[in-house]
């Protein structure tokens, strides 16, 4: 009998790249005037302009503003975004494959239920991001703030925090296979019980056991004679 072939994700755990064109046609927008946008570059202000989702897939986004924007139920599939303000915006449940957001900043987005595979956040700002609920598989944090980030009840398959700021982050209940946080502050973070397996740095090993101990309520001191 023939072995059975690897799948992708036993084969590797790095993210796939997007799958974006190098000359792309320029669309600066000034509100969304269509549903979908296939392989263009856009740029320019979206911001609360709409309320219902957008499909775009083959796109390079550079430096857009989305503050506050209601896009939830958004598709992005072969994208890369590059800068822009997507502060506050809300992407519930939306779809991200093959997407990278380098230098992006989400500070407060709604991002939670999403459905993501093949995702990459390369020095963004996720400061206070709802990531509850996410369902993802080879997704990766590199350089990025996540303080006071939410990412409680929600499954990565092949998934790594590099170099990452998770202080006061909430993971409780999150369910991570084939994970790593070498690197990465963890000071305050909340739930780390669920975070197993996982590979961590040797620097980084006082600092999971302090968090470990704390959440079993162990306290280190000395003998009292009451």
């Amino acid at each position: 009998m023939a072995a059975r072939r690897p799948t992708r994700a036993q084969e590797s755990e790095h993210p796939l790249e997007p799958r974006v064109g190098a000359d792309l046609p320029e669309v600066v927008l000034d509100g969304w005037d269509a549903e979908s946008y296939d392989e263009v570059a856009l740029s320019g202000s979206a911001a609360h302009d709409r309320q219902a989702p957008v499909s775009i897939m083959g796109c390079r986004i550079t430096g857009l503003d989305l503050v506050g924007a209601s896009l939830a139920g958004t598709r992005l599939i072969d994208v890369v975004v590059e800068g822009g303000d997507l502060a506050g915006a809300d992407l519930e449940g939306a779809t991200f494959t093959r997407v990278l957001f380098h230098g992006a900043r989400l500070t407060g987005a709604q991002m939670s239920v999403g459905r993501w595979r093949d995702v990459r956040f390369v020095e963004c700002v996720l400061d206070r991001v709802n990531m509850r609920g996410v369902r993802a598989e080879r997704v990766r944090f590199e350089g990025s703030r996540l303080r006071e980030a939410d990412l409680a009840s929600s499954e990565f398959d092949a998934v790594a925090w590099w170099d990452c700021d998770l202080t006061d982050a909430d993971v409780s209940q999150i369910t991570v296979r084939r994970a790593q946080l070498h690197g990465s502050d963890i000071d305050g973070l909340r739930g780390v019980m669920g975070l197993r397996p996982i590979a961590i740095d040797a620097e980084q090993e006082p600092v999971v056991a302090a968090r470990l101990l704390s959440e079993l309520g162990v306290v280190v001191e000395d003998r009292r004679d009451a």
